[in-house]
């Protein structure tokens, strides 16, 4: 599906951004800026394409504190988001899509855990066989003379790689499960309208983290400094993965999305 497919250009997409010597020549923090507006952007014209033919309920009894439950997973997604850049410096693709697979196990705990769904003996035996694949994959690279030889890119070594890794596999699962929570919640909602309240928080951590980390330098060079047709197209996968997988969780669930 759509989201199978971007998930697996996105690391792919990112790593070839970078220049010769492994670094970004544009600002991560813009990219992931640019990436929500273009959601944002997205949405609103799909949720205007609806309300002309459909009178489909925005506001709901508590909108306010609705709005608000989006903080929460806008806040996992910037933080994952920006994530991915610094673990792409460290470990090839190859090696993160493999590692990636550890989301599928934490998917599944949390799915039973804070959304109460029943997993079967087969689910439970594929995330056991899963874990055990993964972890013996990770073996002969594990070995004291192995460590010692990585190299190390950008200041990151293979190992803070690894472990950068695992970390974004939880945020992911995490993000994952609670906003499958927050879009089923209101099953007669407009997809549109959710998906635009949780990029309104999205724009508006990842503007801050523009301003914090590259403030100074993109108000005198501008928001795509250092961008080309490779950055681009990294914020173009990035948002359309995003609307991709907002839409399996609103009408499939979590594990549909990491299988």
């Amino acid at each position: 599906c759509a989201a199978a497919l971007f998930m697996s250009l996105q690391p792919i997409l990112v790593a070839y951004s970078r220049n010769d010597a492994g670094k970004f020549d544009y600002s991560v923090p813009a990219s992931t800026m640019l990436s929500e507006l273009l959601k944002l952007g997205i949405s609103a014209a799909l949720l205007c394409r609806q309300r002309l033919t459909s009178a489909v309920p925005l506001l709901s009894d508590d909108s306010l504190s609705e709005f608000l439950s989006y903080m929460l997973p806008a806040v996992i997604y910037f933080v994952n988001n920006n994530c991915l850049f610094f673990i792409l410096q460290a470990v090839d693709p190859t090696t993160f899509q493999l590692l990636s697979q550890l989301k599928t196990i934490f998917t599944g705990l949390l799915f039973r855990a804070c959304l109460k769904r029943h997993l079967s003996a087969v689910q439970y035996l594929a995330l056991l066989t899963l874990a055990c694949g993964t972890a013996v994959s990770q073996i002969p690279s594990a070995s004291p003379a192995v460590v010692a030889a990585l190299p190390r890119r950008h200041g990151l070594t293979a190992v803070a790689g690894v472990a950068l890794s695992v970390f974004s596999c939880l945020l992911s699962a995490l993000g994952g499960v609670y906003s499958e929570h927050l879009l089923k919640g209101r099953p007669s909602a407009s997809i549109h309208w959710q998906n635009i309240q949780l990029y309104l928080w999205g724009v508006l951590f990842n503007a801050l983290g523009v301003y914090l980390k590259d403030g100074d330098a993109l108000l005198k060079h501008g928001l795509t400094a250092g961008f080309d047709a490779r950055a681009s197209a990294v914020v173009l996968c990035n948002a359309l993965n995003g609307l991709a997988i907002s839409a399996v969780l609103k009408y499939a669930d979590n594990i549909a999305r990491v299988y």
